[in-house]
C-alpha cells in the first residue's frame, strides 16, 4: 500500500460498537501512526473475509457470532486459535490471512492481576465463545474448572473438549460448593442493570469474581461481589488487554495502554451504572 494512504484496520460485528473504534484510533493518534480503525456490521462472514483481501485491510477484530464462522476462509491459524476453534483477530500479510485468538491471553492476564491460577478451583458459567477463551486460559494455567450452562449438552461437549473436571446444568449452580474463582461468560448483565446469572449468596469474601461483560463497566455481578468483599475482575479489563495484543500485531509497536484505557472509559460513559455516574 502506498505510503500516502493510511493502513486500515477494522472489526466485524453484528452490532458494531464505538468503543473499539475509539481506543484503537486514540492509540494511533497518540503515537502518530498512519492507521485508521473502523467497525463494520457484518452478517456474511465469508464475504467479509474476502473483503479483507480485496481491500488490503491490515487487521480485523472478530466478534460473536463470527469467531468460528471465519475459520474456513483463512489461510493459517495460530496454535491457540486452532486449539480453541475460535478466532478474534485476523491479520493480513500481503493477502495471507492468519487467525489469532487473544481473548484467552487477555482473560488469563486479567485474572492473574487478581490471583494466581495454578491449582485453583474455578467455576465458569456459560459455554459459548467467551467461555472457550476463559476455559482455555484457566486450564492452560493449571486451574481445575467446573462448567455450568443452561443447555447441559453444550456444556458437556465443551468440558470433554478441554478435559474439564465436570459440567452441570445452570440450575445446579446454587449447589456449587467450594471454589476460588467464579466467572460469568454469558451475556447476562450486558446493557441491563439489575441482571446477574450468579446468585449473590454464592459470592464469598475470599472469591475472585470475573464478569466478561464489558458494558456496563460495573455490572450487577461485580457490584454484588464488591459488596461481599470479593476481588473483582472487570470485563473491560479483558477487552483492553486483547485490544493491546491486536495493536501490537497490527502495527509492530507497543501500545499506549493508558491512552487506550482512557478512550475506552470515555467511550463507555453512557453505559455507566448510576453509582459510577455519581462518583
Amino acid at each position: 500500500m502506498p505510503d500516502s494512504f493510511p493502513q486500515l484496520c477494522c472489526s466485524f460485528a453484528e452490532r458494531p460498537s464505538k468503543v473499539g473504534v475509539s481506543y484503537h484510533n486514540a492509540a494511533y493518534r497518540a503515537l502518530g501512526l498512519d492507521y485508521t480503525y473502523i467497525a463494520f456490521s457484518v452478517q456474511d462472514a465469508p464475504s467479509a473475509v474476502q473483503a479483507l483481501r480485496t481491500l488490503g485491510i491490515r487487521g480485523c477484530g472478530v466478534t460473536m457470532p463470527h469467531k468460528q464462522a471465519v475459520i474456513p476462509y483463512l489461510d493459517h491459524l495460530d496454535p491457540a486459535a486452532a486449539e480453541m476453534k475460535a478466532v478474534n483477530t485476523i491479520v493480513n500479510d500481503d493477502g495471507l490471512l492468519t487467525g489469532y485468538n487473544f481473548d484467552w491471553s487477555a482473560a488469563k492476564q486479567a485474572l492473574q492481576e487478581a490471583t494466581s491460577l495454578e491449582n485453583k478451583e474455578a467455576v465458569v458459567v456459560g459455554a459459548g465463545g467467551a467461555s472457550r477463551a476463559v476455559v482455555y486460559a484457566l486450564v492452560s494455567s493449571g486451574a481445575r474448572v467446573r462448567l455450568y450452562n443452561r443447555t447441559l449438552d453444550k456444556a458437556v461437549s465443551l468440558a470433554e473438549e478441554f478435559g474439564l473436571v465436570s459440567a452441570y446444568p445452570l440450575a445446579e449452580l446454587p449447589q456449587v460448593g467450594a471454589y476460588d474463582i467464579i466467572v460469568n461468560t454469558t451475556s447476562v448483565g450486558h446493557h441491563a442493570l439489575g441482571e446477574t446469572v450468579v446468585p449473590p449468596e454464592l459470592i464469598h469474601p475470599d472469591a475472585v469474581v470475573f464478569d466478561v461483560v464489558a458494558e456496563p463497566l460495573e455490572t450487577t455481578l461485580l457490584d454484588q461481589a464488591k459488596a461481599k468483599g470479593a476481588r473483582c475482575v472487570a470485563g473491560h479489563r479483558m477487552r483492553l488487554l486483547q485490544a493491546a495484543e491486536q495493536f501490537r500485531i497490527y502495527t509492530g509497536v507497543e501500545p499506549p495502554l493508558d491512552v487506550m484505557q482512557a478512550a475506552l472509559l470515555e467511550a463507555s460513559k453512557p453505559h455507566l451504572t448510576t453509582d459510577d455516574a455519581n462518583r
